[in-house]
């Protein structure tokens, strides 16, 4: 007689936690991506050097900061700086609403770039534990998704706000989105939370991942290039008469929400090698076309090509890294990894910034260029994945090595 066995049934990605987490990555990235438009307008008038300082403090307060980030969400509730970062987020806002000039809006990014910290290094850290191994790729796609998402509009409701309110309107409803994150961030609760590490000294603790070092190393090669281009594409596009520099984030926008449900889903059924190396190889060919475009069908493809690769390095080696990290470990490697944006943002736009003013912004996206093709050797080389080999040693133990695909 027969004894049929019910099919396993495929681990569950949906669930009520991870719904309300994308709505709450969602909603802070609305407030950060209408920022983007918001802070240098509120700042017009002032000195360049000045309204530069302002706006780079966030990201230099998230680098220097980062490190420190994931120590403390290692060492306690993950859900208490998902919440502190989200009401950090929604202060700094009302501060910006106060409009007291740049000297104490500057004491209010310094404050946006830590509790920006906060929130993103903990909830993803929240994610990464809860999602299933066999669907690990593709949860890390939709939770970006809802994060990449708010970029088709957020900056242009800035816009609207603005003309039809007031500047103080906007950061108010910026403000607000900031505590409709933290009210959903909060239902997301921590679903896997880890029992808590035992109490070490602080010269002991993990300050930077080793799992998730290298893998940032090779993000940091496109999110570098990606520096450059948000500080220098609307000079560029004015040099060359490109138009409205505005369509090429659109399509960069647009691009990374539509490949990271399928990027997500081929490094579930292939692997990171099988996806991060197309991906450094589209980021190299956005930046060349981006360097030699003359019109704004070039212009668009650039953004096209390298939105796709940007979001598809991003999503695999976020899953790669998540599956290589305990979860006891998992605050740590997040900020190791999220620190590659902040690194980035400084590198891109200070450092490359000093090889335009000697040389052209298209000379600087060409170099740029080779910054992916490092990534994709060192991928190679260092951080993909291997395949498992089993070893038979003594008394028939079985152990298992790691080779080369």
């Amino acid at each position: 007689m027969s004894i049929s066995v019910p099919a396993a049934r495929s681990p569950r990605l949906f669930t009520p936690s991870f719904a309300f987490a994308m709505l709450s990555v969602h909603a802070l990235f609305i407030s950060y991506n209408m920022s983007l438009v918001q802070v240098p307008r509120s700042l017009a008038g002032e000195p360049a050097w000045v309204v530069g300082l302002v706006v780079g403090a966030m990201g230099i307060s998230g680098m220097l900061t980062r490190p420190l980030t994931g120590v403390w969400v290692d060492a306690g509730s993950r859900q208490r700086w998902v919440r502190l970062g989200a009401f950090g987020n929604a202060i700094a806002f009302g501060g910006y609403a106060l409009g007291l000039g740049p000297w104490p809006m500057l004491a209010f990014r310094l404050l946006h770039g830590v509790a920006m910290g906060f929130f993103t290094t903990a909830l993803l850290a929240i994610v990464g534990n809860a999602l299933p191994s066999a669907r690990r790729g593709l949860g890390i796609g939709l939770y970006q998704s809802a994060n990449a998402a708010a970029q088709l509009y957020a900056a242009a409701a800035a816009v609207w706000i603005i003309g039809a309110a007031s500047m103080r309107v906007a950061f108010l409803v910026s403000a607000a989105a900031a505590l409709v994150a933290l009210a959903m961030g909060m239902l997301a609760g921590d679903p896997q939370r880890p029992a808590p590490p035992p109490a070490l000294p602080w010269r002991a603790r993990a300050w930077i991942s080793r799992p998730a070092l290298l893998p940032a190393l090779v993000f940091l090669c496109v999110t570098t290039p990606w520096g450059a281009v948000i500080a220098f594409l609307p000079l560029f596009t004015d040099e060359r008469g490109l138009g409205n520099p505005g369509l090429f984030y659109t399509v960069v926008a647009v691009s990374q929400v539509a490949s990271r449900f399928s990027v997500g889903w081929l490094a579930d059924r292939l692997n990171a090698t099988a996806v991060v190396m197309p991906a450094l190889v589209l980021g190299c060919a956005g930046l060349l076309v981006l360097a030699s475009a003359h019109s704004q069908t070039m212009l668009l493809i650039a953004a096209a090509l390298y939105g796709l690769g940007l979001a598809a390095t991003q999503t695999s080696i976020v899953a790669l890294v998540v599956g290589r990290t305990p979860a006891t470990g998992m605050g740590a490697s997040m900020a190791t990894y999220t620190m590659a944006w902040d690194v980035g943002a400084v590198a891109g736009g200070i450092g490359l910034g000093l090889l335009v003013e000697a040389t052209s912004n298209a000379t600087v996206f060409a170099l740029a260029s080779v910054l992916p093709v490092a990534g994709a050797v060192l991928f190679y080389t260092r951080v993909r994945e291997r395949r498992t080999v089993p070893v038979e040693g003594e008394s028939g133990t079985v152990y298992s090595a790691e080779s080369a695909p």
